[in-house]
């Protein structure tokens, strides 16, 4: 029965990691602004890791008031959403309405990455 017991609680352990904290692959990603055009426009595998990564270690700042000068389109399977962000790493959904504003770990590295001087 012991056996039995560890089996199935190692079996649990396995299906909750393996379920837990995986976010959606981007596949497609273009930074623009009204100034300079088209900024990136890549499916680069290893520039899209390194802005996925800093994308989805975002946190709320439900108290900035960021100055929105460039548009990130991000691909994640057949859909395609837009965002606003800001050179200071401030980011918000552009499509939705009264969206919350996310301040970015990693800005030096991602304003690096999408060509953003």
């Amino acid at each position: 029965m012991k056996v039995l017991k560890t089996i199935v609680l190692t079996l649990l352990v396995g299906l909750l990691i393996s379920c837990g904290g995986s976010n959606p692959k981007i596949s497609h990603v273009v930074v623009k602004s009204d100034s300079s055009g088209i900024l990136l426009n890549t499916d680069d595998s290893s520039t899209i890791e390194v802005i996925q990564r800093i994308f989805y270690g975002k946190e709320e700042t439900p108290d900035a008031g960021p100055e929105f000068k460039y548009l990130v389109d991000f691909t994640i399977g057949e859909k395609t959403t837009r965002w606003q962000y800001s050179k200071d790493g401030y980011i918000r959904n552009y499509e939705e309405s009264h969206s919350m504003i996310f301040l970015l770990k990693d800005v030096a590295e991602f304003n690096r990455t999408v060509n953003i001087r």
